[in-house]
């Protein structure tokens, strides 16, 4: 997946190609050749995906891409709850067995200091790469601590996090100045609102699955290649939606919508231009644009259809 691409709504690259050309030229009515036919074939899927519909003498245009696009998002997101959901399932089956049923690949790990050696342990068996998503309420590793990463990152391995905006608002560590000691040490960072849940996958092969409640701490090691690449799935998601940190950290998750705003919101999801929303608001285009600017921020989107995913998550409209 992309970032900055419509890669992480499904869409193929000749799909993309040609949906931003129709966006360019308004309309396509496609000759009979062999390009044209491998083009066709393409445009039928982006007709199958509601992208593009067809006028009453079957020239193509492009459906508005606020209301088009930002379905497809939503329904991305409805299929990383569902996995989520069938992390929490495998969970609780492995818990309601005996201990004698548990499979080997399967290791539960509780107490703060045996967690903390043997996730250590784990960091230090990768080979090439540790994705990991960060779940408020965060368990604080310090860059001196975390020897396990450091030893990875000093072989080699790619580290790539998503923080959850939350667990950057406890007070409790200078968050800014600790993420950029861990950019230093090399890891990539991103940061999400409501990021579904606290995992490690490493290598693609191993998942440890992190319940950092303070009564009960304890994590969930799996040695399994199928629940990997679900959990490798959720994290690719929620990576291409994230935001690099000095954009992230400067956004706030509390700041209420004002009425003209939420009416703004509803327009533009509506699929209207902002000429429309502008003479129905009875502003001028530039506000809109601004207020549009204002809204980016407040949700920590990049663009417009970001934002249409986050006004529904928050139930903004």
């Amino acid at each position: 997946m992309s970032h900055g691409g419509l890669g992480p709504l499904g869409l193929t690259g000749d799909e993309e190609r040609l949906y931003r050309e129709l966006l360019d030229r308004g309309s396509a009515d496609l000759g009979p050749d062999a390009e044209h036919d491998q083009q066709r074939a393409v445009l039928e899927s982006l007709v199958e995906r509601g992208l593009v519909v067809r006028d009453d003498q079957g020239v193509a245009r492009v459906a508005p891409p606020a209301g088009a696009l930002g379905s497809l998002a939503l329904h991305r997101m409805d299929e990383l709850r569902d996995a989520q959901r069938q992390i929490e399932l495998l969970v609780k089956r492995y818990e309601s067995q005996d201990a004698g049923a548990r499979s080997p690949l399967i290791e539960v790990v509780r107490g703060a200091e045996t967690m903390a050696t043997r996730y250590a342990l784990a960091l230090r068996s990768a080979r090439e790469e540790v994705c990991s998503l960060v779940k408020a309420p965060a368990i604080i590793t310090t860059p001196e601590g975390n020897e396990g990463q450091r030893h990875a990152l000093g072989s080699g391995v790619r580290f790539r996090v998503v923080y959850d905006r939350a667990a950057l608002e406890t007070g409790a560590v200078d968050f800014p100045t600790m993420l950029k000691e861990l950019a230093s040490m090399g890891e990539e960072m991103r940061v999400a609102f409501d990021v579904p849940f606290k995992v490690a996958v490493i290598d693609r092969q191993t998942v440890v699955l992190i319940h950092a409640e303070p009564s009960n701490p304890y994590f969930v090691l799996v040695r399994e290649p199928l629940l990997a690449a679900v959990c490798q799935w959720v994290f690719e998601t929620v990576w291409d939606w994230g935001l690099p940190v000095p954009e992230a950290l400067a956004a706030t998750a509390t700041d209420e919508l004002s009425a003209d705003e939420r009416e703004l919101l509803a327009l533009l999801l509506a699929g209207h231009t902002d000429e429309s929303v502008a003479k129905a608001l009875d502003v001028s285009p530039r506000t809109v644009q601004r207020r549009v600017q204002r809204l980016l921020r407040l949700a920590g989107a990049q663009s417009r259809i970001q934002l249409g995913w986050h006004a529904a998550r928050r139930q903004w409209v």
